[in-house]
């Protein structure tokens, strides 16, 4: 299918994306980099020994200095330590460069790793590919390959992309389109969760190719009613190179998180955070429908041994205003750290009472790694 104007215009958007975001792989990259760590090291030894033998003070009893990392430390964690640092959740939210990469290298009090990307609030630089299984109850079903990346552009500013590299979808065992490729299905098939916004039957009902894509740029805001707010912007880009997975509809989602720490769990780095979506179509093609939903993203952190493995629940509620119908969805991710900077995950996920023969989810499996770079 050869992409439509409005396609071309939403993929040039994504691509001058990336491009703004190269500086802060080649930063990311550097700051990993042992050599130049330690000659960065080496120099600020240096500098001090000069220092020390300019002002005559007697290094052996002088008192220590503060650690240099310790200076640019700020993270949103409680009661951890990592090496000579102290987090404490009265720091500022966001950490960046050499504090984030010093973080990466530590670990949590009892041997946890530190952090593993669940927070809403660690703007870290990471890449994440996973793959999502996803069965409606009227008998729909989609496989994506998805890539999802997350850029720190500045302190309390980031951006991330996703998009299904490799998508699959298959509407024929649907009441409505169960006679292709023979019997011609007319209409659409209603939005469900995060998939396309309208469906069209057409051609054998199957599709293979590159699905819709979504860019979301977020900003820190401050810490208010005991945690963290984080405001931003999710733009759903039509890229579908099928019309059977494509919604065909640029949407835009402002959003709004609030993340608090729960000091009632034994482990380290326990949290909530509720993320809230609220979704509109600022432009569509002729025959798609109206976007107009509320979609919840509501979170529990829940580190459950030292070795890395954790918990995280999710509940998604999602409220269509165009049809006044709710659905509900709930996932328990189950992750493990396989070394500082790594993690592997699976996340199997049920609607909740799922309307009968309706587009709610049925049931999901997402299976993923982050990387942080």
């Amino acid at each position: 299918m050869n992409p439509s104007r409005h396609q071309r215009a939403v993929m040039a958007l994504f691509a001058a994306s990336l491009l703004v975001s190269v500086p802060v792989i080649v930063e990311a990259t550097e700051l990993h980099d042992p050599a130049k760590a330690e000659t960065t090291a080496t120099g600020d030894e240096a500098k001090k020994t000069v220092s020390d033998e300019n002002d005559g003070s007697d290094s052996s009893t002088a008192a220590p200095a503060e650690a240099r990392p310790s200076a640019t430390l700020k993270l949103p964690f409680n009661r951890l330590r990592s090496g000579e640092y102290l987090l404490t959740k009265r720091e500022p939210l966001f950490a960046g460069g050499s504090a984030r990469a010093a973080l990466q290298q530590g670990a949590q009090a009892g041997g946890a790793p530190a952090q593993n990307g669940t927070d809403p609030r660690d703007f870290a630089n990471k890449f994440m590919p996973y793959y999502n299984y996803t069965e409606l109850d009227n008998g729909l079903y989609t496989h994506s390959f998805t890539m999802f990346g997350l850029f720190r552009l500045a302190d309390g500013i980031a951006m991330t992309y996703e998009v299904p590299l490799f998508s699959g979808m298959d509407i024929t065992d649907t009441d409505v389109c169960s006679g292709l490729p023979n019997i011609p299905c007319f209409g659409g098939i209603p939005p469900g969760g995060g998939l396309p916004s309208g469906l069209v039957g057409e051609g054998d009902g199957r599709a293979l190719g590159i699905g819709d894509s979504n860019i979301r740029f977020m900003v820190a805001g401050p810490n208010a009613l005991g945690g963290g707010w984080i405001f931003g912007a999710q733009f759903d880009l039509p890229s579908a190179t099928d019309p059977v997975m494509a919604s065909e509809s640029f949407n835009i989602g402002p959003f709004f998180a609030y993340v608090t720490d729960l000091g009632f769990w034994p482990g380290p780095g326990a949290f909530f955070a509720s993320m809230n979506f609220f979704f509109f179509d600022a432009f569509k093609d002729v025959g798609r429908p109206e976007v107009n939903r509320w979609v919840g993203r509501w979170f529990f952190m829940l580190p459950l041994h030292p070795s890395g493995i954790y918990l995280l629940p999710e509940l998604q509620p999602v409220f269509d205003f165009e049809s006044e119908h709710f659905s509900f969805w709930f996932a328990p991710e189950i992750g493990k750290m396989l070394k500082p900077g790594q993690i592997i995950y699976v996340k199997p996920g049920w609607g909740v009472q799922p309307e009968e023969n309706s587009a709610d989810r049925k049931f999901t499996l997402e299976v993923g790694y982050r990387w942080f770079l």
